[in-house]
């Protein structure tokens, strides 16, 4: 029994040591991180339905592998205020729920209203009229190198990457 857990043993020892570690070379130049801040106008916003109002902000300098292995978060300061709110989120407002997500691709970057009372877009997308949109693109080798980041909360973000706050 003894030569059988001491097989086991130097068995095990074998395979952990015989593995290749290999390291990310997260030491050298950093890739660039990208940031846009567009001020937002009820008019940029076009009703898709009675709940749903959608404004498209183009983009041309993401590529594929950016979008899809990258990470694009956007950030709404409402007009007056100083702090970031991380998108998505929901807020009260005029006996509604307002929804404020975003979805995007290489050419685009949507921000997307969606209420949960019919007809009352012209009120939803009145409300984020003259507040800030920020949106930042983090390319796959900055998300390795900063593991553990709350990318929820911009003044993390804005300071580990260097941005404007």
């Amino acid at each position: 029994m003894k030569a059988i857990k001491f097989t086991l043993i130097l068995a095990g020892l074998f395979i952990i040591s015989s593995c290749t570690v290999y390291e990310n070379d997260i030491e050298a130049d950093v890739d660039l991180v990208y940031s846009s801040t567009i001020t937002i106008r009820a008019n940029d916003f076009i009703h898709e339905d009675e709940f749903v109002s959608v404004a498209s902000y183009g983009w041309d300098n993401l590529d594929e592998y950016m979008v899809d292995q990258g990470l694009v978060m956007g950030y709404l300061r409402f007009e007056g205020t100083t702090a970031w709110q991380a998108l998505p989120f929901s807020v009260p407002y005029e006996n509604d729920l307002v929804n404020l997500r975003y979805s995007f691709d290489v050419e685009d970057f949507s921000l997307i209203i969606e209420g949960e009372v019919a007809d009352n877009n012209n009120a939803n997308v009145a409300l984020f009229d003259r507040d800030v949109l920020r949106v930042i693109a983090i390319p796959p080798s900055e998300i390795v190198r900063s593991k553990g980041m709350d990318y929820r909360n911009y003044e993390m973000v804005a300071e580990y990457y260097g941005l404007d706050p």
